[in-house]
């Protein structure tokens, strides 16, 4: 129920964000916390791997969990037994760019422009989500004027990138980069 009314508020142009200084390192570890019960379960690791200088966000901390834990979610889902998903952040040309990559089945190439698609799902026979949670986070994403895309090689895994460009150059609370 809250996935469809988050996705009635970010069609309607209603979906609020409430930014504040966001640890980008802090909530990636957060992150990765909350998903390694379903990894162990899954027998995959979970991993972060945060740069001591990559920059803190000017954010909603809480809809950035909410994408990270989708995002962490969906890669174990598709990854196999006895391997790795990894969560990655780094300062990348005025920006704070997350990235979560697994050793998965992957996503063809007719496949890979939908799935940030409402109700789209990739195994259509499984009844496993609503196929919402990437348009979501597509809508947090954008909410904070950031951009989300995958990249993919069917039989090597997914790679799932989302920009942040209002980051903090230092302790302020307020944004610093450019606009």
């Amino acid at each position: 129920m809250t996935d469809l009314l988050d996705v009635a508020r970010i069609e309607s142009g209603t979906f609020a964000i409430r930014k504040e200084r966001v640890d980008t390192n802090a909530l990636l570890h957060e992150a990765v916390e909350l998903c390694a019960p379903q990894g162990l379960a899954m027998h995959v690791a979970v991993a972060a791997e945060v740069p001591d200088d990559v920059k803190p966000m000017h954010a909603d901390r809480d809809r950035l969990l909410q994408v990270l834990s989708n995002l962490l979610g969906n890669a174990l889902k598709f990854s196999d037994a006895e391997t790795k998903v990894v969560v990655c952040a780094a300062n990348i040309d005025g920006a704070v760019r997350v990235s979560v990559t697994d050793t998965g089945r992957g996503i063809s190439d007719d496949d890979l422009p939908h799935v940030f698609d409402r109700f789209w799902q990739a195994n259509r026979t499984s009844r496993a989500g609503a196929g919402l949670g990437l348009a979501i986070c597509k809508g947090i994403v954008e909410a904070h004027g950031g951009r989300i895309w995958a990249a993919s090689t069917v039989g090597h895994g997914t790679t799932l990138h989302f920009e942040i460009r209002e980051y903090l150059l230092d302790g302020s609370s307020g944004p610093s980069s450019p606009r």
